[in-house]
């Protein structure tokens, strides 16, 4: 009789089924990912309200490394937009509408960033001073490149 019993708790597994022990550690991973998950949500809640607008970084990363690379900086008398020389040619960036966007020798348009409310170019006999302003207000920079 014992005999038995120990066979019915611990079968031989024959059929692929699950045994006892292997059946409760199992229903024991799955209760302890359960009881995990209403803090993983909660934290990922909080996370809602962070905005971070990415476009902006690539956008300064973009210009600051065309301004390494040139060996001229251009601004027209109107002071619409702000060109970058070098060897491979011009590369301009001008507002449209509420956007930035980037050309190279005149062609090519790529907007670089959405969203602006202000592109301001001041030309001086030293630099240029490029003043950026988002319309929600959350990035507001003054760039300045020695000419």
């Amino acid at each position: 009789m014992i005999k038995k019993i120990w066979n019915f708790a611990y079968p031989s597994n024959k059929n692929g089924g699950f045994t006892y022990i292997e059946a409760l550690a199992s229903l024991s991973i799955a209760a302890l990912i359960m009881s995990a998950m209403p803090a993983a949500l909660s934290y990922f809640k909080t996370l809602d309200g962070y905005t971070h607008d990415f476009e902006v970084d690539f956008f300064v990363l973009d210009i600051t490394d065309v301004y390494k690379e040139s060996d001229k900086i251009l601004v027209p008398s109107t002071a619409s937009f702000v060109s970058f020389e070098n060897d491979k040619g011009r590369i301009s960036y001008r507002k449209s509408n509420d956007r930035i966007i980037r050309s190279v020798d005149g062609r090519g348009f790529v907007t670089v960033m959405f969203g602006v409310e202000k592109f301001e170019i001041k030309d001086g006999k030293e630099e240029v001073e490029l003043i950026i302003e988002t319309e929600n207000g959350e990035f507001y920079e003054t760039m300045v490149f020695k000419k």
